[in-house]
């Protein structure tokens, strides 16, 4: 039987897609409209948009995050499947939301939806903050990483808080809540809040260089010191994570 996967070229689904041990066939954004399904046993919403500070196109948030969405499930419920897994975000609960995080909200109330009247093992993960060897160079770590070593100017806030997850526990999850054809909300992350001044320290203490930053007040409004999974799920520190980052960083230039 085949399975299905969206978001394949991202940083998860990249992951996903060398881990999963089985046929795959992949959906790429702009054919998913189009798509028509097969009788499969699992799939893997992974694609989606808003999440970085340059998606700033409202529409098409809307069309990743939700039309793709209920066009693909529309075409799953033809079959009887074993699992359907859609990464949302833990960005849903908090105080300040955007537009990313609310179509995310919207694309889980609707999946929860089918899956109390249809009784469908539809999974929704939550994960924390990502990270990993392969992160989009404009987030946090890659950024401090790679102006320790160039002396690039980056600006920085200090007091933030994240829950730091290695990609490689994200996948492991996904698999494993999957394999067990669950259903339901799961959060996925470290269980520890590390501030951004924290992080800044590992790099440097890492590297053994100093990054060049710029301290600003606020880069994000939905920031804050409390986003944290209530229980720990990943067993790679940050500390080892951001090791392997460096590492690779050294090994590719």
């Amino acid at each position: 039987m085949i399975n299905y996967i969206t978001g394949s070229s991202g940083f998860v689904g990249s992951y996903l897609l060398k881990a999963l041990n089985k046929k795959v066939i992949c959906i790429p954004h702009n054919q998913i409209m189009n798509a028509k399904l097969e009788p499969f046993d699992s799939f893997y919403f992974l694609s989606a948009y808003g999440n970085m500070y340059f998606h700033i196109g409202d529409g098409q948030i809307i069309q990743a995050n939700i039309s793709d969405l209920i066009h693909l499930l529309l075409e799953a419920m033809k079959y009887r499947f074993k699992s359907f897994i859609y990464i949302s975000t833990s960005s849903v609960e908090l105080e300040v939301q955007t537009m990313y995080s609310r179509t995310k909200r919207a694309a889980e109330e609707i999946l929860l939806a089918f899956t109390e009247k249809y009784n469908l093992p539809i999974c929704i993960i939550r994960p924390y903050s990502i990270t990993g060897v392969g992160e989009q160079k404009e987030h946090l770590i890659p950024t401090l990483i790679k102006s320790c070593f160039t002396g690039e100017l980056v600006n920085f806030v200090p007091d933030p808080c994240h829950d730091w997850i290695d990609v490689r526990d994200i996948v492991n999850e996904i698999i494993r809540l999957s394999e067990a054809r669950t259903n339901g909300i799961f959060e996925i992350g470290s269980g520890i809040l590390t501030s951004n001044k924290e992080v800044l320290e590992l790099v440097e203490k890492i590297t053994g260089r100093k990054a060049n930053i710029n301290i600003v007040e606020n880069l994000r409004l939905y920031d804050n010191k409390s986003w944290c999974a209530e229980k720990q799920t990943g067993k790679i520190s940050l500390e080892d994570t951001i090791k392997s980052m460096v590492e690779t960083y050294v090994k590719r230039t």
